[in-house]
């Protein structure tokens, strides 16, 4: 009798493990694989699905025997049985799963550490993450016939809000936010790694599928996290140079004539959030948190909604300039106070940005 509970257990075991296998080993669940680590991670998840998949079936079928094998039977009122448990159960019950979770933490470690690891000829990439944008820093190398402080101008023009990746090359990301906490999450890369205000995290991937993905925020960041979403773009090696040396061109340009109003529009596009909150036609702007910037010179200047007398101001561009570094002086009627409050800061935004931007602004007629 004994025997044969045993050989019972022993192929339910069997049969149980065969069904955990076989869905580890046929599930698609992941978007396509787009990087060169994206292999190692979905081996690991099949492998943790395979054995969740057993513990489910072990335990709702444990349920379902006991629903129907235990349960009362018609008129018997009386108390069950007293039981003081299995001793012998309960320590497998115990050790099986711990030692499951001991080798999946080996296996998560060291898909972790080969991801991580750092590679010859990295292309480094910064990331800022702020409510509600990315943007992405390229490499810089100076212009010789510029002067060290229009070389420093050049290079925080660097900057887009579209991450562009050469297919076959290593990539590292250095991430950080300048509000809240972001998460940076690209689904294909199976790359996922927390922006935190005041440090610099890391993650490092391989693109290997030409194709335009998504990077997405995967932390809650306030009422605008939905629309936080820039475009991935992976690339040839060729393409991918040929967007450097124009991002250069762009930014050799702003080093030479930083307050523009061109240069104001091509900041407002990509290097700060302004789309993710207001709607601006000529810009290509679509968000609907915050107030619709068309026509805000217009409307400044005529004081629409009191907007000057209530400000405490006199023209437009004190308006635009005060509406970026002090945007809770005035509310427009209708909306809340979600603007961003450290744009005021220089190392946040520069003057000469700033600048650009209210040049720009002034022109929205």
């Amino acid at each position: 009798m004994k025997l044969n509970r045993i050989s019972t257990v022993v192929i339910i075991g069997v049969v149980l493990i065969a069904i955990g296998v076989i869905v580890g080993l046929t599930a698609n669940w992941m978007p396509v694989q787009a990087s060169a680590e994206a292999a190692s991670v979905d081996s690991l998840f099949n492998a943790m699905l395979a054995i969740a998949t057993v513990v489910f079936l072990i335990v709702e079928g444990g349920i379902i025997y006991s629903i129907v094998r235990f349960r009362r039977k018609a008129g018997d009122d009386s108390d069950g049985p007293p039981d003081h448990g299995n001793t012998a159960l309960e320590v497998t019950w115990t050790a099986i799963p711990a030692v499951v979770v001991f080798l999946l933490t080996i296996y998560s470690y060291k898909v972790f550490s080969d991801i991580q690891a750092p590679q010859d000829n990295e292309t480094v990439i910064g990331v800022t993450g702020q409510q509600f944008q990315w943007t992405f820093t390229y490499p810089y190398e100076p212009f010789a016939d510029l002067t060290p402080e229009q070389n420093k101008a050049a290079k925080t023009s660097m900057v887009s809000n579209e991450l562009h990746v050469p297919s076959g090359r290593p990539v590292r990301v250095e991430i950080t936010s300048v509000d809240v906490i972001h998460g940076f999450y690209v689904p294909e890369f199976r790359v996922k790694q927390d922006a935190i205000p005041g440090r610099t995290t890391t993650a490092r991937f391989t693109p290997t599928e030409k194709g335009i993905y998504t990077v997405v925020c995967s932390e809650l960041c306030g009422a605008g996290h939905a629309q936080m979403r820039n475009p991935v773009l992976v690339e040839d090696p060729a393409e991918y140079d040929a967007f450097i040396a124009n991002l250069r061109s762009k930014a050799r340009l702003a080093a030479t004539d930083p307050r523009r109003p061109e240069r104001g529009k091509q900041l407002i596009v990509q290097k700060y959030p302004c789309g993710s909150c207001h709607t601006l036609d000529d810009a290509g702007l679509k968000g609907i948190v915050g107030p619709p910037v068309n026509g805000i010179a217009t409307k400044a200047q005529n004081n629409v909604d009191n907007r000057l007398s209530r400000s405490g101001v006199k023209t437009a561009e004190e308006y635009l300039r005060l509406s970026i570094v002090n945007p809770s002086a005035y509310l427009v009627p209708g909306y809340q106070d979600l603007m961003p409050k450290n744009f005021g800061d220089p190392s946040v935004m520069p003057e000469d940005d700033r600048e650009a931007i209210v040049n720009y602004l002034l022109t929205q007629k």
